[in-house]
């Protein structure tokens, strides 16, 4: 009966053995499989987002010359006039200095001297450089005009800047020159001005 039991025990011995043995091996393989996949790769870190191009709109000084054409209105008289003036601008503000005539209400030529504002009429922060574009603004523009020999005037209107470069922008503008003093006079010009800009660092 001693021998029967003894022989009975070592086979369980032997069969828990056994099976300890193939549980080591099937951990060891498990890990190894797990340990040759490829693990999940870091999530991504969000793209730097481009840096905002103001084209030529950033400046801090600009000067130019612009040139135009157009017509001189006052009480029915029409007279078409030309306009001729250089250009100093700080930020958004600028001095123009030139001639203008004939004018509806003068024969000559006059010279003038305007103050001005120009504001754009988008947000610059949408020119983007890293779109691959260049970006023209429209703008408005407006001030105040001493005319020498004439009656002064307001001046307002509209334009479109479009940088050709980092260094230079041309603009293109309708504007008029409105003398509000008995006899009204309107003094209507389209012109181009070509602009050197120093942008601000």
């Amino acid at each position: 009966m001693k021998a029967i039991a003894a022989t009975g025990i070592e086979a369980v011995f032997r069969t828990a053995h056994r099976i300890s043995q193939f549980a080591v091996f099937w951990i060891g393989l498990t890990a190894g499989v797990a340990g040759a996949q490829q693990l999940p790769e870091a999530p991504a870190k969000p793209a730097t987002p481009p840096a905002i191009y103001y084209g030529d709109y950033d400046w801090i000084y600009r000067a130019g010359v612009a040139c135009g054409g157009g017509a001189s209105e006052s009480s029915g008289a029409t007279k078409p006039a030309v306009q001729c003036g250089a250009i100093l601008g700080l930020s958004f503000l600028e001095i123009e200095i030139g001639a203008m005539g004939p004018t509806a209400n003068h024969n000559g030529v006059s010279g003038y001297l305007s103050t001005n504002a120009w504001v754009p009429l988008v947000r610059l922060r949408d020119v983007d450089k890293d779109m691959g574009n260049k970006h023209g603004v429209p703008v408005a523009i407006g001030g105040y005009t001493q005319r020498f020999g004439a009656s002064n005037a307001l001046n307002y209107g509209v334009g479109y800047v479009y940088p050709v470069d980092e260094g230079h922008a041309i603009q293109f503008e309708a504007r008029d020159y409105w003398t509000y003093a008995s006899p009204s006079e309107h003094n209507v010009v389209f012109r181009v001005s070509w602009l050197l800009c120093i942008p601000d660092p």
